[in-house]
C-alpha cells in the first residue's frame, strides 16, 4: 500500500514484482494489484469529473478501448494458461509490462532531455519556482 501510494497508478509496475517475490500466488498478486489500481484510477476519474476536467467523449471512448482490449488480453491468457497448464504466463506478463515501461521510460527521458548536457539535466531549481 505504501509504494502504491509513493508511485501512484505506475505503482502498479512495483507492486506485482514486489508481491511475487513474497511469495504470493501469480494470480493473486496480479488480481490485487489490478483492484489497487481500479480503486486509484477511479478516485483520479470522479476528481477530474468534480472539477470539469474531463472530456466525456475521449474518456468514453478510452473507456470502451480499454474494456475491449483487457477483455481480449484476459481471454488469451486464460487460454494460454490452460492449454500449458501453469500460471506462468502471468508472471511472464508482468515481466513483459515492467520491461516495456522501463524502456519506455529511458526512452521518454532521452528525448525530452537529447539536447541538454549532463550538467543541465542536473541542474537543480527551486522547489517554488
Amino acid at each position: 500500500g505504501l509504494f502504491a501510494g509513493l508511485f501512484g497508478v505506475g505503482g502498479g509496475i512495483v507492486k506485482g514484482p514486489l508481491m511475487l517475490e513474497m511469495g504470493v500466488a501469480p494470480a493473486v498478486a496480479s488480481a490485487t494489484a489490478a483492484t489497487m489500481i481500479l480503486f486509484t484510477t477511479s478516485a483520479a476519474t470522479v476528481s477530474f469529473s468534480v472539477f470539469g476536467l474531463l472530456d466525456w467523449d475521449y474518456g468514453g471512448i478510452l473507456f470502451v478501448l480499454g474494456f475491449v482490449c483487457t477483455m481480449i488480453g484476459q481471454i488469451g491468457l486464460n487460454a494460454c494458461m490452460k492449454s500449458m497448464g501453469r500460471e506462468s504466463p502471468i508472471v511472464f506478463s508482468i515481466g513483459l509490462v515492467v520491461l516495456i515501461s522501463a524502456f519506455l521510460v529511458a526512452a521518454g527521458t532521452w528525448l525530452g532531455h537529447k539536447n541538454e548536457t549532463f550538467g543541465q539535466m542536473m541542474k537543480t531549481e527551486s522547489l517554488c519556482a
